[in-house]
């Protein structure tokens, strides 16, 4: 187990309040979303904004980069470790962690992809191997571990790669190629939200399309959005995540301050959040990601932290 900071009873007592019922902020369809609580840490709720956020199923913890620093919160919203305070790692991009408990971090100061070990201590540099030449070049600012591979992403260039464990190449995804983009498009059509889910599809949205999109392992695409203000419509798109039980897909708009729920067949369900100063509002949301018991963390912007939803299915 890994050996972490000392909780003490002022902490015990905020995760106690943490784990009280939230406010249904989101029904419709057959889902719903109640607001539960911000991660926090000894002096309150995390103050960040846009931070990346990770989750670590089986261990159930989460992982946010503020900063250089690394995060690490447990399933009730605590702080419980940190790491590279100092900075020594420079330039921390993403963070995943592998199924034996290795800590998988992007740095671009130098370019490297480094292996930690669960204190956060590097181990190794990990390197992509035999690489195709059209992926020459590749660099990742995003990465995902899903059932034994590695998917990394560079949002900039629409490119993907999908590794084993020790970085050997498995697949390659031209997403600008899959999606039939013109040369004359990619200059604008940049990648926002991302994510990989538990069947290995890629989950990604464009703002400048007002897009979501959906790549399947055999290279399938299905797309779904419509510019607009109304409820289900997308007016600047941020980030993207599939629930646990691979049923809806959850889409944050940043510009209308709220989290859209869509069924699998891309058909709306609801929407939750809404621009405001209370707990359960959101301002400017953009990162999502959900972990094994259907709890979405959703990043904002004005220093309010993670916020935290319960996700609950109806009949």
């Amino acid at each position: 187990m890994m050996k972490r900071k000392p909780i003490r009873n002022t902490v015990i007592f905020l995760a106690a309040l943490a784990m009280m019922p939230g406010l249904v902020y989101g029904a419709g369809g057959n889902v719903s979303a109640s607001y539960l609580y911000t991660l926090s840490n000894f002096s309150g709720i995390l103050p960040v904004s846009w931070v990346d956020i990770a989750v670590d199923e089986a261990r159930n913890e989460v992982y946010v980069i503020p900063g250089q620093s690394v995060k690490i919160f447990n399933d009730r919203g605590m702080e419980v470790y940190s790491f590279n305070e100092a900075g020594d790692i420079a330039g921390v991009m993403d963070v995943a962690v592998d199924d034996e408990g290795n800590i998988i971090l992007l740095s671009n100061a130098p370019r490297e992809i480094i292996r930690c070990n669960y204190r956060g201590e590097p181990i190794s540099k990990m390197e992509l191997k035999n690489l195709p030449p059209e992926f020459s070049g590749f660099f990742p600012n995003r990465v995902f571990f899903r059932k034994g591979s590695f998917y990394f992403a560079s949002l900039s260039s629409l490119r993907v790669v999908v590794t084993d464990r020790a970085g050997v190449f498995r697949d390659g995804y031209d997403i600008a190629a899959l999606i039939k983009l013109e040369q004359a498009e990619r200059k604008d059509a940049d990648i926002v939200g991302f994510s990989v889910d538990r069947e290995g599809n890629i989950l990604f949205t464009m703002p400048v399309m007002a897009k979501a999109y959906v790549l399947s392992p055999d290279k399938q695409v299905r797309s779904f959005g419509m510019a607009g203000s109304a409820p289900g419509r997308f007016g600047v798109v941020g980030g993207i995540a599939a629930d646990a039980s691979g049923k809806f897909i959850l889409v944050a708009d940043t510009l209308r301050c709220v989290v859209m729920i869509f069924d699998r067949d891309f058909k709306f369900q609801t929407e939750f959040g809404f621009r405001g100063l209370r707990p359960e509002n959101l301002v400017g949301p953009m990162e999502l990601a959900i972990d094994s018991r259907n709890r979405l963390y959703v990043a904002q912007l004005r220093d309010r932290g993670v916020s935290v939803y319960q996700l609950t299915q109806g009949n």
